[in-house]
């Protein structure tokens, strides 16, 4: 008796001193990585985004590579993304330049219209001490316009230096990540040499961990995005609404950002309907919005995003603010991915202490070992 209260205070102390030092260790790594992203913001963010793209791109280069060499598999899919980005990119580009164009020119005639759009709401905002000049409004969107295109004029140098900042940077991400499709398996096995015996499958666990959650969430994200933006574009196009393609591209875009999306990118065509037939249009508007949420929330949403990273609402909710938070829409972008691999590590660092450090302590030595230990 006294021998199995010896053993469970001794348990109980040995589970208090791994929880402190799980906690401790915790802090430590976070204000780690806190630290060295707060010093290294860039270059980690370049290392972050070729990491992303290798563990989007490396099925596809695994596939290939079974029948080609691996190196013309590289090369066929990292040309192809680029294609397919570029080409894709400067198509719709030109498109949306005439379309956004004609939508800048069209601004004051659209105030203009408000006025005889909503009389009602006028009416009813004046008569609540809520006055609206929209003649003022109208001469402030000129004159601001005007600022804007002799704004973008003179900060001409500095746009021109962020591009080539951005484009170099696209070059370097871009570099590494070839050079991390084509050395993959080098570099698998040199860390894993470096790593114990006993430990090199929990340490192929953790990679295989690393390159569900975040290779999925890219692949979903996308996925998910290209839906949206072209149910919103082919919607508004069928409700009439001007500019579909300029409304899908933007749904698509915001549809990136996760949890807020949909909002943001219902904002454009809402604001598009009250200068066009507001009394038809704004509930097709509101049917097809509602459409393209449950498409997102209740039947896409769950199977591509929620399955592959396996994180909470809530989390995903918080994840989001801190990431916004710390490094803007760059951080809203990649905080759910994030916490999900945090998530997917605690768990899995969980279990392991409960295999190998909780249930041998409640279970006792294996018998064996007592009776070779006796002779």
């Amino acid at each position: 008796m006294a021998r199995a209260n010896g053993a469970s205070s001794s348990w109980t102390v040995a589970t208090i001193r791994d929880w402190v030092f799980v906690i401790l260790g915790s802090g430590v790594i976070l204000y780690g990585v806190g630290y060295l992203l707060a010093r290294m913001g860039r270059v980690l963010l370049i290392v972050i985004l070729a990491g992303i793209f290798y563990i989007t791109l490396s099925p596809f280069v695994d596939r290939l590579a079974l029948r080609w060499r691996r190196p013309w598999a590289v090369l066929v899919v990292v040309l192809s993304a680029v294609v397919i980005v570029v080409g894709g990119g400067s198509l719709l580009g030109t498109i949306m330049t005439g379309q956004i164009v004609s939508l800048i020119k069209k601004v004051p005639a659209i105030v203009q219209q408000l006025s005889t759009v909503a009389p009602g709401v006028l009416a009813w905002l004046n008569h609540n001490d809520i006055h609206i000049n929209i003649l003022d409004i109208e001469s402030r969107i000129v004159s601001n316009l005007g600022k804007v295109s002799s704004f973008v004029v003179t900060q001409a140098l500095n746009i021109v230096t962020h591009t080539i900042g951005a484009v170099v940077d696209g070059a370097i991400v871009l570099f590494v990540t070839v050079y991390l499709l084509l050395d993959a398996e080098r570099m698998q096995i040199a860390v894993l040499r470096l790593v114990p015996q006993n430990r090199r499958d929990m340490l192929l666990a953790v990679e295989h961990t690393l390159a569900r959650v975040i290779g999925g969430y890219v692949r979903g994200q996308l996925l998910l995005s290209a839906i949206v933006g072209t149910a919103f574009g082919i919607g508004t196009w069928i409700i009439g609404l001007p500019y579909p393609l300029v409304i899908g591209v933007v749904a698509a875009v915001m549809e990136l950002i996760p949890l807020l999306g949909p909002i943001l990118g219902a904002i454009l065509p809402v604001i598009l309907t009250f200068f066009g037939r507001p009394l038809v249009q704004i509930p097709e508007l509101a049917i097809l919005i509602a459409l393209v949420h449950l498409l997102e929330s209740q039947v896409l949403g769950p199977r591509i995003i929620r399955t592959q990273v396996g994180l909470h609402p809530v989390l995903s909710v918080l994840a989001l603010m801190l990431g916004a938070e710390w490094q803007g829409i760059w951080g809203a972008l990649f905080a759910v991915p994030a916490a999900g691999v945090l998530v997917a590590a605690w768990v899995a660092g969980v279990r392991l202490w409960r295999e190998r450090v909780v249930l041998p302590s409640q279970t006792g030595p294996d018998p064996r070992i007592s009776a070779a230990r006796s002779e």
